[in-house]
């Protein structure tokens, strides 16, 4: 999927992700576990979306030392995120509109956070790549998203099928290339790989 078809995409389904994600977006609280966050952490979301995940990390942080940046490619998403920092008040959460795979933000995060947003992004490699550029050193990058339901014996091709027609592709090579990028990589998966769940440490 194109970025101009992610757009669109979202364009439509802003006005009624957060009502219907939960039922499928397993783990997030527990993928930001594993970011090792500090009170002070200057922390990025890649395809934030309407900011479901900024609870998990927005309360970790103290606001008058940390930072979230929530960074998304749909207007439309971040319009929603943009409501949902007002009404928490969060005073530390800065919203960016931008490609993954091409962003320059001149700045550097000691953790990064892709959450179902990975397997939406066409040029996924660049967007890893990407991140590690903007990982400071010792820092934490986490990706959890839809694995290949590996466990799910007739079902995975259903499943799979499911995801592909709302443009998200489980079998490129995620893992591998994140593998590459990295000198300390581990990775779990949940369910029968419903999910993995990837972390990266740039040690320089």
């Amino acid at each position: 999927m194109g970025s101009t078809a992610v757009q669109r995409f979202y364009r439509y389904h802003a006005y009624f992700y957060d009502v219907t994600r939960w039922t499928i977006l397993h783990g997030r609280r527990r993928a930001v576990a594993k970011l090792e966050l500090r009170p002070d952490s200057r922390v990025l979301e890649v395809g934030c979306g309407t900011g479901l995940n900024f609870r998990y990390v927005a309360d970790t942080l103290d606001p008058t030392r940390g930072r979230l940046t929530g960074l998304d490619f749909s207007a439309d998403m971040l319009r929603r995120a943009q409501r949902r920092t007002a009404s928490h008040a969060w005073s530390h959460v800065d919203l960016i509109q931008a490609d993954a795979s091409a962003m320059k933000l001149g700045r550097r995060f000691d953790g990064i956070l892709f959450a179902y947003s990975l397997t939406m992004i066409p040029d996924f490699a660049a967007a890893l790549a990407c991140a590690r550029d903007h990982l400071a050193p010792g820092g934490r990058l986490v990706v959890h998203d839809f694995g290949r339901f590996a466990g799910w014996g007739p079902l995975a091709p259903l499943m799979r099928a499911w995801l592909r027609a709302n443009h998200v592709e489980t079998l490129r090579p995620y893992v591998e290339t994140q593998r590459e990028l990295f000198d300390n990589f581990d990775v779990s998966t949940w369910f029968g790989g419903y999910n993995f769940t990837a972390v990266g440490r740039r040690s320089a």
